[in-house]
Order: structure tokens, then C-alpha cells, then sequence
């Protein structure tokens, strides 16, 4: 009778709280993913603010920064996806044209998907478009700052 009623009792808590700790796991990946994006717009602004955009990629100047996406554990929900290029309708969040935004998206599993527009940085892929991950964990990303066409664009690469 006592083990059917200690079973029954681990039963009836892990139903109220697995849900709850399903949820603080949810939260927990969108607040990191909140913060490492903040990270990440920080280090590209003081790039570009700080140093000369080149044309050639040999000199130009760059940072490496390592973020810290969330990945797959117990109580913790991975990055399934991560975006950061021009925006996507061409304008700005004023309205203006979007040559110098960016638009960053992210979303962990089980989650929204999240939007940030970044007016006044131009950030993009080496080849011009979006950046794109498909895991957390661990990323060094290359940061460089370069001069296209007249333009300061702030690539983002894997390292």
C-alpha cells in the first residue's frame, strides 16, 4: 500500500512540475537569446565606430566574439534559429529606407519567433545577404568591417 502511494505521489508532483520547469526552460533560452543578440549588435556598433572600413578583407578590422546560444539539456531549450541580415521589406523601423538596418530573427524550440531591427548598422552575411544558425551553443563569430561600394557593412561569419 505504501509503494502504490508513493508512486502515486511522484506521479501527481512530476505532472504540476514538469510543465512549470518545461516553461522557466522556455523562458531562460529566450531571455539568453535576448542577451547574446544585444551582445552582438553592442560589439558590431563599437566595431564600426571605432575603426576605418576597408575595402580588402586581409586588413580589415574585426573582432571574434563567442556567444552562448542555448542548447539542448534538462531545463533548457535549444536555439533552433538564428538570422541577422538587411531587413526584410527595405525599410528601416521609422519607415525610411533599410539600406542601413539590420534585421535580427531568432527562435528556440517551442517558442516565438523574434524580431529585432537594428537601425543605424548594417550587418550582413560575407556574401551580402543573411547569417544564418540552425543550433545554440557555443559560436565564434567573426565580425568585419568593410567598405562596399561606399557602404559600411559589418560581416558576420563563423569562425
Amino acid at each position: 500500500m505504501r509503494v502504490l502511494f508513493t508512486v502515486a505521489l511522484t506521479v501527481a508532483v512530476a505532472g504540476v512540475v514538469l510543465p512549470a520547469v518545461d516553461v522557466a526552460a522556455l523562458d531562460r533560452a529566450e531571455s539568453e537569446s535576448r542577451g547574446e543578440v544585444t551582445r552582438l549588435v553592442e560589439a558590431g556598433r563599437t566595431l564600426a565606430a571605432s575603426n576605418d572600413a576597408l575595402a580588402t578583407r586581409e586588413r580589415a578590422a574585426r573582432r571574434i566574439l563567442t556567444l552562448e546560444f542555448p542548447s539542448n539539456g534538462f531545463a533548457s531549450t535549444p536555439l533552433i534559429a538564428f538570422t541577422v541580415g538587411p531587413p526584410r521589406n527595405g525599410t528601416r523601423s521609422d519607415g525610411e529606407p533599410g539600406a542601413g538596418a539590420t534585421r535580427i530573427t531568432w527562435r528556440v524550440a517551442g517558442g516565438e519567433r523574434h524580431v529585432t531591427q537594428v537601425d543605424g548598422l548594417r550587418m550582413r552575411s560575407v556574401d551580402g545577404g543573411r547569417f544564418r544558425l540552425h543550433e545554440g551553443g557555443r559560436q565564434r563569430l567573426v565580425l568585419t568591417l568593410l567598405d562596399r561600394g561606399g557602404r559600411r557593412v559589418v560581416t558576420v561569419s563563423r569562425q
